[in-house]
């Protein structure tokens, strides 16, 4: 059940809740269809939100290990507990770096748009990023990611491409074709 376009509609608390932890917001938007020359692909809505879950669940056990770091850096009494403690906290913000920051939660993109001889539009979770052609290097299958990974010529923070995960199903599959001979086009 999708959450009205309307800012001023009616919701109950329960709307409220989907709205946040389902980020149905006007600032992650999704691919537009109908638009001459650009093929869009959105996973289905099982795999979205297993997308977004892991992205929540990571930033919370991020967040609870620099709380237990606090903690015990907080009330340790030798200085063995104290540097536990600090390391928790570097490991917690260090992992909430990358993810964040670093954009490596972005590497499993639930919806892409291709636009013709010009560039592909990967959506995320927190993220979008629009990559011309030029900057893909190629587009190979890989039993490691378990999908279809898209190299980038040039990292994009920390992240060096982007995986459509064999969940996508039959459309992944032509998507990954898609994007390879769009490669195969350029000059």
């Amino acid at each position: 059940m999708r959450m009205p376009d309307c800012p001023n509609a009616p919701r109950g608390i329960t709307g409220h809740i989907r709205q946040f932890f389902l980020m149905e917001l006007a600032e992650f938007p999704g691919p537009g269809a109908g638009k001459a020359g650009v093929k869009a692909v959105r996973v289905g809505r099982y795999w979205e939100w297993n997308i977004w879950g892991a992205m929540v669940a990571a930033i919370g056990a991020a967040a609870l290990i620099i709380v237990v770091g606090g903690l015990l850096l907080w009330t340790s009494q030798s200085w063995l507990g104290r540097l536990w403690g600090a390391g928790m906290i570097l490991a917690g913000t260090a992992i909430l770096g990358a993810l964040l920051a670093g954009n490596l939660a972005a590497a499993y993109p639930y919806a892409v748009e291709i636009k013709e001889k010009e560039s592909v539009r990967f959506y995320a979770p927190f993220k979008q990023f629009c990559i011309p052609f030029q900057e893909v290097k190629r587009v190979r299958w890989s039993w490691l990611w378990a999908g279809w990974v898209v190299a980038l010529r040039q990292r994009r923070g920390l992240l060096p491409g982007f995986i459509i995960h064999v969940a996508w199903g039959r459309q992944g599959r032509e998507l990954a074709r898609a994007i390879g001979d769009e490669l195969a086009r350029k000059p």
